[in-house]
């Protein structure tokens, strides 16, 4: 299976080495496995020149883009990793989209060969400007996530997987380990099981990627245009833990509840509870992760009465338990006395 990887300027260069070091992985597992390896691929840049990672490591590509069209044998599969950090302002994402604009006619007769294509984190942004996720939910890291809306109104982002196989399309979210992980899904799916087992023990590294859940941040959104949107919000965020009465809220701002909801949605595509329900589980991982406070005490002290309903909501929404969260992000409290 050859692979072809797209280098771009202010990728994370520590991306495509981790998929370099992890096909290579695999490949020495198959060999130690009486097996022929499966793997091999080929790094291309738009102009054929070195591109400069967000590390500063300069990273020299096999070929440019049109030494690569030009090759008697084609590529199975392209993986486009992030074409801008997920820190980087909205006419630098614009910038860095115009610049790859040579590859998305390339994107486009791939998958019209039934070839594969796979974009990890902001390198969805490409798929999606081939045309090819008007229905299929993209995913990427989530600071990220404004600019997509930005650039693609109206198309779909999954925020609760870290990757989603289509077929012929794979969309991996962003951070430090989506590249390992997404290699172990291809390991799955092109050599078995058994192979991606093995790969992944000789990598020291699960399996199966995690819930990108306890990953998010909720920091309080206020990347839109709707004042009254904002004066709602930072008053939900001051009163949080408080009982908030959302029909006297509305008449505070002089608008119906209905209204409230629908331009809740539009700017932020959550009701209003929701919001608050966003607020008060940030405060809670917060409390989990900085402070010793047992969770029956944080529970209440974020403004919920009711813990077991409370507990149930952050299971959901964070796919995993109050206590897991601090295992997982808190601070670790040697058993050993001195």
């Amino acid at each position: 299976m050859r692979i072809a990887i797209l280098l771009m300027n202010r990728c994370i260069g520590s991306g495509i080495h981790s998929i370099v070091d992890s096909l290579i992985a695999t490949n020495y597992t198959l060999i130690k496995s009486d097996l022929k390896p499966l793997f091999e691929w080929d790094t291309v840049s738009i102009d054929g020149k070195a591109i400069m990672p967000t590390n500063g490591l300069t990273i020299h590509p096999d070929y440019s883009l049109a030494e690569y069209m030009a090759l008697n044998t084609s590529a199975d599969a392209w993986v486009f990793p992030s074409v801008f950090h997920s820190s980087t302002g909205y006419e630098k994402v614009e910038t860095a989209m115009s610049e790859a604009a040579p590859i998305i006619p390339v994107i486009q007769q791939h998958y019209d060969c039934g070839g594969l294509l796979i974009s990890i984190c902001s390198g969805s942004f490409l798929l999606a400007k081939a045309g090819l996720m008007n229905n299929l939910p993209a995913l990427m890291h989530w600071k990220s996530e404004h600019h997509f809306r930005r650039m693609f109104p109206g198309l779909k982002i999954d925020t609760h997987n870290a990757i989603a196989d289509y077929g012929n399309i794979i969309s991996v979210i962003g951070g430090g380990m989506a590249y390992e992980h997404l290699v172990m899904h291809l390991v799955e799916r092109f050599a078995g099981h058994r192979t991606a087992v093995d790969t992944a023990k000789l990598l020291m590294m699960h399996l199966n990627a995690p819930s990108p859940q306890s990953f998010r941040t909720n920091v309080e959104t206020t990347d839109h245009a709707d004042e009254l949107v904002l004066r709602a919000q930072r008053h939900i965020e001051k009163h949080s833990h408080e009982d908030i009465n959302f029909s006297q809220l509305s008449s505070r701002l002089s608008i119906s509840d209905r209204q409230l909801n629908r331009r809740f949605s539009k700017s932020l595509q959550c009701t209003p509870l929701q919001y608050l329900q966003t607020i008060r589980i940030n405060r809670a991982c917060n409390l989990l992760e900085l402070t010793q406070l047992p969770s029956s005490k944080i529970v209440y002290q974020i403004g919920y009465k009711d813990e077991s309903s409370f507990r149930r909501l952050f299971k959901k929404q964070m796919k995993m338990t109050m206590e897991a969260h601090r295992r997982q992000f808190g601070t670790l409290v040697s058993d050993i006395t001195p």
